[in-house]
């Protein structure tokens, strides 16, 4: 009886115990994020979903906990990058630097070359101190590479931190860091006695480390045709252009802004604003019929661009201009065209004429954007210019090509599919429709 007593006690002492344990109005509190969790919550919401506003909130978070954590404060710069805050980006990057001034791995405590190419791109000087920051970054992807050639797998550097720089493509940032110091040194180095040797040896290593390289490669054409070598430029921008031309159009991944690399030497499709870029290139190259195709792709992708639509007509224009001009050849002086005649029947079969007027709507679109008496502003009124410049070649080249084909006759988006009920289409739109429905698509 005193055993089953005591054994009696004991369980209703273990009971009572349960039960105050499971009515503790003080529950244990949740646990504490850990900064690694923040970090990774933080990069997921800006380089797989996009959406920094959400990840400046996590971040936020984690440089409370920890404010000289180094892939913090970058990734915070990125995401401020992203929001378009550059200054508060540069900021966060600087305090990176100066917290791994020589980008150490992060084995050594340091968070690798990345905040110093950032810091180049963002240089409010540009000139010497962007070269600056582009050549310590550099600095510091070469000897990574030159480690990573020089392991045999039997010692040295680790597999894992083999593979752990090879997933961060120092070869295409490399490359991208010696393009970007040839570029600076093209405009605002341009007067250095050195300036052209520099951009000969940026660019030859960046196409010895990257031969397939389209942003190598296009850099090559820059150079070529700084020195007046078009074919040699023709021929690079030609390769560079077909290494991602076949690509499916679409929405890059390259537009949401986490990586200061652009695309290295992989076959990705290049950022809208490198694409524009190339496009120039190509016509200042006469290149018209492959600047029209990129333009082509960009404009499926975002045709709230007013260069867009001007590169577009210009190209139009210039490739009708020559068409013209051999045909004029061809055909003797007896049957040249005067510039101020319009256009009659029997010449409607001139292929200049429906190129002409193509680039008349492209280039309409330029135009209405600030002259209302055009009409459709209501249409582009989203549209706004960033070069004066642009805008008056655009109403220039209208002029000519109204001077020759004849003014356009009105055609008011508002009231579309009612042109004919009158019997009054316009010459040049009957001859031009798909153009006129392609434009209405776009």
């Amino acid at each position: 009886m005193a055993r089953n007593k005591g054994k009696s006690k004991a369980s209703q002492r273990q009971g009572t115990s349960r039960f105050k344990t499971s009515t503790n109005p003080f529950p244990p509190s949740e646990p504490t994020e850990s900064l690694s969790d923040l970090i990774t919550t933080a990069t997921t919401l800006l380089r797989t979903h996009c959406t920094p506003a959400p990840a400046l909130t996590v971040i936020t978070r984690a440089l409370a906990l920890s404010p000289t954590s180094l892939p913090a404060l970058e990734l915070a710069g990125e995401i401020h990058l992203e929001l378009g805050d550059i200054p508060t980006a540069r900021s966060y990057f600087l305090q990176a630097a100066g917290l791994d001034p020589d980008g150490l791995h992060e084995d050594a405590g340091g968070s690798g070359p990345e905040k110093f190419l950032w810091l180049a791109q963002l240089s409010e000087e540009g000139g010497r101190e962007a070269v600056g920051w582009f050549e310590r970054g550099a600095n510091v992807l070469r000897k990574w590479v030159q480690e990573i050639e020089s392991t045999d797998g039997s010692g040295g550097v680790s597999k894992d931190k083999v593979e752990l720089m090879q997933e961060r493509d120092l070869k295409g940032k490399l490359c991208s860091a010696l393009c970007g110091m040839a570029e600076i040194y093209m405009t605002d180095l341009c007067m250095e006695p050195n300036a052209e040797s520099s951009c000969e040896a940026f660019v030859t290593e960046a196409l010895l480390l990257s031969p397939d390289s389209s942003e190598a490669l296009q850099t090559l054409a820059s150079i070529r045709i700084s020195q007046l070598r078009i074919e040699d430029a023709k021929a690079a921008l030609e390769r560079s252009v077909q290494l991602w031309l076949h690509l499916e159009h679409g929405i890059p991944s390259e537009n949401c802004h986490y990586t200061p690399s652009n695309e290295g030497g992989s076959h990705t499709i290049p950022p809208y604003a490198t694409r524009m870029a190339t496009t120039r290139l190509l016509m200042e190259t006469e290149l018209y019929d492959l600047a029209l195709e990129v333009l082509d792709g960009l404009r499926e992708e975002d045709d709230q661009v007013v260069d867009l639509w001007y590169l577009g007509g210009w190209g139009l224009y210039c490739k009708g201009e020559r068409v013209r001009e051999d045909e004029v050849k061809s055909k003797g002086k007896e049957k040249e065209i005067a510039l101020s005649k319009p256009p009659t029947e029997e010449d409607e079969d001139e292929d200049w004429q429906s190129l002409w007027a193509e680039s008349r709507q492209w280039l309409n679109v330029c135009a209405k954007v600030t002259c209302p008496w055009a009409g459709r502003a209501e249409l582009y009124q989203a549209l706004e210019w960033e070069d004066e410049r642009l805008k008056e070649h655009t109403i220039e080249l209208l002029g000519r090509i109204n001077e020759v084909l004849g003014e356009e006759m009105e055609d008011d988006d508002d009231n579309e599919g009612e042109d004919g009920e009158d019997g009054e289409g316009g010459e040049w739109e009957d001859a031009d429709s798909d153009g006129d429905e392609e434009m209405r698509d776009s």
